[in-house]
């Protein structure tokens, strides 16, 4: 029994720290303006092997510091290098800058000056993709979450072992709550049945054994003769939170073309 929780333990560890690394940004970004026309093309190279579930899901393109455009899509035209057209006017001294978002994680940016050429953006705050904070925090609050679950089973010996277990749940759910909705997008349920649409449903799914679980360690206290049953639940929801969550590291590995 022991040597299976161990199991399980690596394979969830393996697959978290496995995740965030196939996420990939767009590996070109490029704008072109046309005054005739009046509209900017932005051309996009990222290729992937189903642009239905892997694909371009946002983009954002910022004039002088004003965004004046944002899309969502759920999908995108080709499996590797496509063209968006919009329309926007430009004057001389203008200045726009384009962000093109994976919607699995990663993102490409670029800008253009009226009269100029397309030039990789500044890095900085604005450019750091949301993955690399979900990611982050994702990992850190599934590490804490876990090590809450263990403590009660191997570590009665430690002296304050239950509000160490206590701390590190809350530290933990903190840390996964923001992380989820980080890159919730509410088009992502519309989306046509799919590994990356399990992996969507799967995530909705692990935030409310989350929220359960937490709800039922506050009341289980004042539940009077009833308390053993909701700490039994209690726990069955943890354990629930950890299946899903090994389920859906898997989801989103297959979501991504790694499985």
């Amino acid at each position: 029994m022991a040597e299976w929780k161990y199991c399980l333990l690596f394979l969830l560890l393996l697959g978290i720290a496995a995740g965030p690394a196939v996420a990939h940004p767009p590996s070109g970004v490029t704008l072109v303006y046309s005054e005739q026309n009046g509209e900017v093309a932005m051309t996009v190279n990222h290729s992937v092997s189903d642009p239905s579930t892997h694909y371009i899901g946002e983009v954002t393109i910022r004039k002088n510091g004003e965004t004046v455009i944002g899309e969502f899509y759920t999908g995108q035209p080709s499996e590797d290098t496509f063209t968006f057209r919009y329309p926007i006017i430009l004057t001389p001294g203008d200045e726009i800058v384009a962000t093109a978002e994976c919607n699995i994680g990663g993102s490409g940016t670029a800008r253009f000056l009226m009269p100029g050429q397309t030039v990789p953006a500044p890095s900085g705050p604005d450019t750091v993709p949301r993955y690399v904070y979900h990611a982050v925090l994702m990992v850190t609050g599934i590490l804490c979450i876990i090590a809450s679950g263990l403590i009660p089973v191997y570590g009665k010996r430690i002296t304050g072992w239950y509000r160490l277990h206590v701390v590190t749940a809350a530290i933990g759910s903190i840390l996964v709550i923001p992380a989820l909705f980080l890159v919730f997008r509410i088009s992502y349920l519309s989306l046509s049945p799919s590994a990356f649409a399990i992996h969507v449903i799967l995530g909705l799914l692990l935030l409310l054994t989350l929220l359960a679980t937490i709800v039922l360690s506050l009341i289980r206290n004042r539940m009077g003769s009833r308390k053993r049953l909701f700490r039994s639940a209690h726990i069955w929801m943890g354990r629930a939170f950890i299946i899903l969550m090994v389920v859906n590291v898997i989801t989103g590995l297959a979501a991504v073309g790694v499985l």
